[in-house]
């Protein structure tokens, strides 16, 4: 069974993200925002392959989908008398197994800051966009870069 990050206090929403992105990570899933209103400071956080997908439409194209309709939810808030946000888990449960590769999932191929600042570098270095690929997939495999 996959395990959900523990339940808590955060200073700042963005250390929330890094421990619930973390735990995702180390457990072979990835999350993803389902709905926020941050007018009343609540995000509602899901697997990212909850959701159901859309109904095969005749096309001439075969299309697949990640979503397999998983219920696991955690959900986010910061209370208006509150200086830190609070981390409750809804769902534990998820309607799949973990991924053997974690960069299968989307959310863990995003260019980070260090990531998105080199990339300019050798752009501007005239470097050819495959060798800008080779160098930072080589960097990834080494752990050199950071992810999420």
């Amino acid at each position: 069974m996959l395990q959900p990050p523990t339940e808590g206090k955060f200073q700042t929403l963005e250390l929330l993200w890094q421990h619930v992105h973390n735990v995702a990570r180390a457990q072979g899933y990835a999350v993803s925002t389902l709905r926020s209103n941050m007018a009343h400071s609540q995000i509602e956080i899901g697997c990212d392959r909850s959701g159901t997908p859309n109904p095969n439409k005749s096309s001439l194209k075969t299309v697949t989908s990640r979503k397999l309709d998983c219920p696991f939810r955690l959900y986010a808030r910061k209370y208006a008398k509150s200086t830190t946000w609070t981390l409750k888990v809804k769902n534990p449960e998820h309607s799949h197994d973990a991924t053997e590769n974690i960069m299968a999932h989307p959310a863990f191929r995003k260019f980070n800051e260090q990531e998105t600042s080199q990339i300019a570098q050798m752009s501007e270095s005239l470097l050819m966009p495959r060798q800008i690929q080779a160098q930072l997939c080589s960097q990834r495999a080494r752990g050199s870069l950071t992810g999420l």
